[in-house]
């Protein structure tokens, strides 16, 4: 078995491990938020829910983010892309990442119950704190005449009507919430680094360029900066993966392609707001693409990408506090079960599993055509 190590420079009595509760009072959920949710589970009293089986091997199937899926055709202007190297600065700086997960709970007779949950992640000089949102749970049902409880007037507390899919509801939902706690960690860091989960691609009902707009003027407002890392893309050029196209033995460094995605896309409806790039923070780090918000200057998007790497741990290239975001934000097992027994406490309802018609049918051979 091969195990990684990472060589740290810092004292043993620098090193913490596990974060702790964030003393700063960031706001609670917005009040529109908390009472859809308790809106969307009136009525679930004396109902019966499948619950979701906890099986680990499926838990992504649902649950994972769609990416953005861009494919640029002019492969030969790669070559003369610049390529940034970035030198690492110690700063005492607040690093901050947030993130946002959910997760199916289980199902009704007339729709499915999700959980959602959002953490933010800040770096001091001498450790690391956090704070959770959530889980708030939302029931979605599936008919079309329950529209007048979700409507879909643009305002905050609404997220369509149930004419479109479940998901794409349940987006819009972790989206909103996501959105919330980045306008709330921007509006409270200054002169500091703010990470972001994804791209800074925006645009789409789901994702609403203005909100997005308004969130980075807030950090900049602040003299902070916004840089949103993709663990994934879909960025293709001339059908080959972006990442795939650079040299991985290089030291830290960031190429800038943003001219290319401008010129092979128009800038509406989809706008990028954040100058695109991919990204290596260390030189055994994996690459990322990158996004950096466009009205700042290129000097200050290297220069914060320096002292990124040179204040957070890069594990794999990649921030620590992006990846606690990451793993605090995301739902156990356990969680799952607790969740469901709260529900089943809170809301008088009742736990009953269906029966799996691919496991009574073909036993252990029952599993899905799909494997994750």
């Amino acid at each position: 078995m091969l195990h990684r190590t990472q060589k740290l420079s810092d004292t043993l009595g620098e090193i913490k491990n596990l974060p702790g509760e964030l003393e700063f009072q960031f706001p609670s959920l917005p009040e529109p938020l908390l009472q859809l949710s308790e809106k969307s589970m009136v009525g679930l009293k004396g109902t019966m829910v499948s619950p979701r089986p906890v099986n680990l091997p499926e838990m992504g199937i649902e649950d994972g983010d769609v990416e953005d899926d861009l494919d640029l055709s002019r492969l030969q202007s790669m070559s003369t892309m610049k390529r940034t190297t970035i030198q690492p600065v110690k700063d005492v700086i607040p690093i901050v990442a947030c993130d946002a997960s959910s997760v199916k709970v289980g199902e009704t007779e007339t729709g499915m119950l999700f959980a959602i949950r959002a953490v933010a992640v800040w770096r001091r000089p001498d450790k690391l704190q956090f704070k959770r949102w959530g889980p708030l749970l939302f029931h979605v049902p599936n008919s079309d005449g329950q529209s007048d409880a979700w409507p879909d007037d643009g305002s905050p507390r609404s997220f369509g009507g149930f004419s479109v899919k479940t998901l794409r509801i349940l987006t819009r939902l972790r989206n909103h919430v996501e959105r919330w706690v980045q306008e709330a960690l921007c509006n409270a860091v200054r002169d500091g680094v703010i990470l972001f989960d994804g791209s800074l691609t925006a645009g789409t009902p789901d994702n609403p360029a203005g909100r997005v707009s308004k969130i980075l003027a807030t950090a900049r407002s602040n003299n902070s900066i916004v840089i949103a890392l993709s663990k994934s893309t879909q960025l293709t050029v001339g059908g080959k993966n972006i990442l795939a196209l650079f040299d991985r033995e290089k030291p830290a460094n960031l190429i800038d392609i943003t001219e290319i995605v401008e010129q092979e896309y128009p800038a509406y409806p989809v706008r990028f707001l954040g100058r695109v790039g991919v990204v290596k923070l260390s030189q055994d780090g994996f690459l990322f693409r990158v996004d950096i918000d466009k009205d700042s200057s290129e000097e200050q998007g290297i220069r914060s990408l320096g002292k990124l790497a040179g204040t957070d741990v890069a594990f794999h290239g990649y921030p620590e506090s992006l990846r606690i975001a990451h793993i605090f934000s995301t739902f156990t097992s356990n969680e799952i079960l607790a969740i469901q027994r709260f529900i089943a406490a809170n809301h008088g309802i009742s736990l009953q599993s269906k029966p799996s018609l691919r496991r009574s049918l073909f036993g252990p051979f029952g599993t899905s055509r799909y494997v994750v």
